[in-house]
């Protein structure tokens, strides 16, 4: 008897002495076991085996904006602010349209000006000698011999029905190509290139259009001058006025007078 009470103290201050040693074990929790289950289900579940909930994140604090959108709290609120100046300016300024240009020729006849298209253009030159062909439609003043080629020549003046003028220093021939053609238009002078804006442009008026002036595509205002626009492959298509034979016309007119004479000296029945 005395010998076990011997090893049941000894056994108590071995156990005293190993917490003293080793805090984390006397610190360890104690298993406690549930109601009901399995025992060698119960034993495997340790502590150490149960996963901790991680604590959730704070939410971060929703920044303050102003009326413009910028986060006053923003170390760089002073240039989203002036970046924001310049997207307000931009949504305010008015949307222009695109200004089409196009590049047209201007020339005189009789003191009007005239303008033609750039594209069909091919050079502006001075009169040297133009031939006359007998014959010749009318508005062929003659030809003329351009670097070894011979090519037509056409009086815009005839073609307007204006009455044809003598040629001077200032006279010159507008190369043109129309329809795979090679053609000189003889004007009375070459003024320069403009830049017109055909959304601009008007068309003429109805009341001064026939079929033989249907090459005019529209009238344009330069400054202080009306500029009339040409069609050229139209005024190079001659569409000749309707004949009105005039002894005809008189013949009918005397007829319509003796009628009407007859009926008047015969009287009521």
């Amino acid at each position: 008897m005395v010998d076990d009470a011997s090893a049941a103290r000894e056994a108590s201050g071995d156990q005293a002495e190993t917490e003293r040693q080793d805090p984390e074990t006397k610190a360890s929790p104690k298993l406690t076991l549930p109601a009901f289950g399995f025992a060698a289900d119960l034993l495997k579940k340790t502590p150490e085996d149960t996963p901790v909930a991680e604590p959730e994140p704070e939410p971060e604090p929703e920044p303050v904006m102003t009326t413009s959108g910028i986060d006053i709290a923003d170390p760089r609120r002073i240039f989203a602010f002036a970046d924001s100046l310049e997207r307000n300016a931009a949504d305010l300024a008015p949307q222009a349209a695109p200004v089409r240009l196009e590049t047209w020729v201007a020339f005189r006849l009789a003191g009007e000006t005239f303008a033609l298209p750039v594209e069909p253009v091919r050079e502006v030159v001075r009169v040297a000698s133009i031939t006359r062909v007998p014959h010749a439609p009318t508005p062929i003043r003659g030809v003329t011999n351009m670097r070894g080629r011979v090519i037509p020549v056409i009086d815009l003046r005839l073609r307007i029905e204006l009455p044809q003028a003598d040629l001077d220093r200032a006279s010159r021939v507008i190369v043109v190509s129309s329809r795979g053609r090679l053609l000189g238009l003889l004007v009375d002078a070459v003024d320069q290139v403009i830049h017109i804006d055909l959304e601009k442009a008007q068309p003429p008026p109805d009341d001064v259009m026939t079929v033989q002036s249907d090459y005019i595509s529209g009238v344009y205002h330069l400054e202080d001058q009306l500029i009339l626009l040409l069609d050229i492959d139209r005024a190079l298509v001659i569409h000749d006025a309707p004949h009105v034979d005039m002894a005809d016309t008189a013949a009918q007119g005397s007829a319509h007078s003796g009628s009407a004479a007859d009926e008047a000296t015969a009287g009521p029945a």
